[in-house]
């Protein structure tokens, strides 16, 4: 059974401690960097706990993402 592109990206925001950017996506999980956006955005949405470092600093595709807490 393979995974939705959906699924992919919540678990690697679930994995990740250090966060990940959306620039990082495709090469880790083969997911389209606007396509990845779009469903951080989403997660944010359905109340994901989403967490990011460098919001409102730095585009949004070098912006930091997780699920939890990212670690320093």
């Amino acid at each position: 059974m393979t995974q939705s592109d959906h699924d992919k990206v919540k678990q690697l925001l679930i994995a990740t401690r250090f966060g990940v950017s959306a620039t990082e996506i495709p090469m880790i999980i083969g997911v389209e960097q606007d396509t990845a956006l779009n469903i951080i955005e989403a997660l944010k949405v359905s109340g994901e706990d989403i967490h990011s470092v460098g919001a409102g600093q730095h585009p949004a595709e070098l912006v930091l993402y997780s699920i939890g807490e990212i670690e320093p």
